[in-house]
This record gives structure tokens, sequence and C-alpha cells, in this order.
């Protein structure tokens, strides 16, 4: 009788949707927490549209916020390639 043996893993093409769906993941949760921070900061009571300075608040909040992800996303990689080299 001829026994299968079971896969050692998932294959390449799954683990490649697994990581495409975690990055989407990710990508949704910072568009959920970059909302909910810059419309907490820049809306003081909500319309039927944006006064321009609530636009452009929202605007360069998000600028801050997207430049700020990926300068501690940049540092969390250079420390995770050299872990003597301190944040």
């Amino acid at each position: 009788m001829a026994q299968h043996k079971p896969a050692a893993g998932p294959s390449q093409e799954m683990q490649a949707f697994i990581e495409r769906e975690q990055q989407l993941a990710q990508v949704q949760t910072m568009i959920a927490t970059l909302t909910d921070v810059c419309w907490d900061k820049c809306i003081s009571s909500p319309g039927s549209y944006l006064s321009s300075r609530e636009s452009s608040c929202i605007e360069n909040c998000a600028k801050r916020f997207i430049d700020a992800t990926q300068y501690i996303l940049q540092r969390a990689a250079h420390k995770a390639q050299d872990p003597s080299s301190g944040f």
C-alpha cells in the first residue's frame, strides 16, 4: 500500500498569496489609523463639505503620517539588518 507524504508546507503560490493578503491588511490598517488620527485632528464639526482649512489640514496630516510611517519602517528594517546599531 502506497503512503502519501503530506506536503512540507504551503506552496510558493500560496505563500505569495498569503504575503499579498498580509500586506493588504497592513495597508488597510494604516489607512484606518490615518483616517482616525487626521479626522480627530482636523475636523472640528462635520458638515456636508470640508472647509479649505480642514482640507489643507487633512492633506498635511496625511503627508506627515505617511512620512513618519515610512521613516519608522526604514529604521526598523535597518535595525533588523544591523542589530548592533541602536535606534
